[in-house]
């Protein structure tokens, strides 16, 4: 059969030829990807701000206030805190010669998810004077925690941090100098800050369970602070402070409090406190004078390996 045959035979119309089949090509294994962090790096003590330069973190915190922050240090960072404060009445005068507040960043999992969490210890070498009683000198009360920083929003400038926290006796003989109360004190506090245009403010509630002792009750604190950066290396800070048993009638104190920190370095920070009561229910005016020096100590980096080259065959 000729061509021209074969075409009439298709009404004129040359014939398709079928398409190739369709190879279905697998899709590529996607490589398993950790999931991203919870929440981003904090601020602590010093930080690199957009332009690269270092700034101080003017959140108010304590020290050098009784207010304390939901921030965390990093991840394997270590932040010390060495003070020498005293509170002054007319009748009694009580120090801490040496005020050791030591917090180590930790970085836990829950759920698949990064969560910035701070270990703390903290310990004083302490003193009390009463009018005509000797200098007494021990260690005060100790206490441990665990601070988590369970929210964190960049878009509405809000952190949060829960920190329970337990008080105890340090030496056999702090609570005989009165330098200590007997037992234990469990603390639950819960801290917020939010950042404004131009100073932060920090809110803590917490409430205090004294345990294995019955002269003391359970009693709720709360702290109000607002803080503001004067230069990239000066912070201001001020915060009012009150306790009270829940009765609001017992164990009544409020006071005021002014603060200053100065960056020297990247690793050091200076800070300094003055403040004043209120209202006490023992009638005296308190007077409250600190100075510390905060030492902020990086993770050492580790070393990147160089690739071992491979050998050419000749």
């Amino acid at each position: 059969m000729t061509p021209a045959h074969a075409l009439a035979n298709y009404g004129g119309v040359e014939p398709q030829s079928a398409p190739p089949p369709q190879v279905q090509v697998p899709p590529a294994a996607q490589p398993n990807v950790p999931a991203p962090p919870l929440f981003p790096k904090h601020r602590r003590g010093l930080y690199l701000d957009g332009l690269g330069l270092w700034v101080i973190d003017a959140m108010p915190q304590s020290p050098p206030l009784e207010t304390d922050d939901p921030g965390v240090p990093e991840r394997g960072e270590t932040e010390i805190n060495l003070t020498t404060r005293g509170s002054f009445a007319v009748d009694t005068k009580n120090f801490d010669l040496l005020h050791v507040d030591a917090n180590y960043g930790l970085l836990p999992k829950l759920f698949g998810r990064e969560l910035p969490a701070q270990l703390a210890f903290e310990v004083p070498v302490a003193a009390a004077k009463e009018n005509g009683q000797p200098l007494v000198v021990g260690v005060g009360t100790g206490q441990l925690g665990l601070k988590v920083n369970f929210y964190n929003s960049e878009h509405h400038s809000i952190e949060m941090a829960f920190y329970p926290q337990i008080e105890f006796v340090m030496g056999s003989h702090s609570t005989e100098k009165g330098l200590s109360d007997p037992g234990q004190t469990l603390i639950f506090p819960l801290l917020v800050s939010k950042e404004l245009k131009y100073v932060t403010l920090v809110v803590n509630g917490a409430v205090e369970k004294p345990l294995h002792d019955p002269d003391r009750h359970v009693i709720g604190t709360a702290g109000l602070a607002l803080g503001m950066a004067v230069t990239r290396k000066l912070a201001i800070m001020a915060e009012l402070h009150s306790e009270t048993r829940f009765d609001f009638a017992h164990d009544r104190l409020i006071n005021a409090n002014v603060g200053v920190m100065r960056a020297m370095g990247h690793s050091c920070v200076l800070y300094a406190n003055l403040g004043h009561s209120l209202s006490a229910d023992d009638g005296e005016g308190h007077t409250y004078v600190g100075l510390g020096v905060k030492v902020l100590i990086k993770p050492r980096a580790k070393p990147v390996a160089e690739p071992r080259s491979t050998p050419v065959p000749f």
